[in-house]
């Protein structure tokens, strides 16, 4: 069992690598990290690094109160459509025979 953790948690860093250097993530890079470090394309003073471990957490905590709302919305849509799966069937089959 902790090989298979092991490994997953590899393929989980190995996927989240090659997603963060992709065409569409890496632009946005130093958007966020100017952000976090409170800097400006003018070059005005830096954040202290309490300020910076603060923005830091405020940033992750946003990201990931998204993703976990999208998340457990997903699951909870997916458990509504299991519930009412075959009455689903018997709508759609009705819709494809009417059209």
């Amino acid at each position: 069992m902790t090989d298979l953790s092991l490994l997953g948690l590899f393929a989980a860093f190995l996927a989240c690598s090659i997603s963060f250097v992709s065409p569409c993530v890496l632009p946005l890079v130093p958007g966020y990290v100017s952000y976090v470090a409170g800097r400006t394309i003018n070059g005005d003073e830096g954040l202290s690094r309490t300020q910076v471990v603060w923005l830091s957490f405020c940033f992750v905590l946003g990201f990931s109160t998204i993703f976990m709302i999208l998340g457990a919305s997903a699951t909870a849509l997916g458990q509504t459509l299991l519930r009412w799966r075959d009455e689903l069937n018997l709508i759609g089959g009705g819709g494809v025979m009417r059209f």
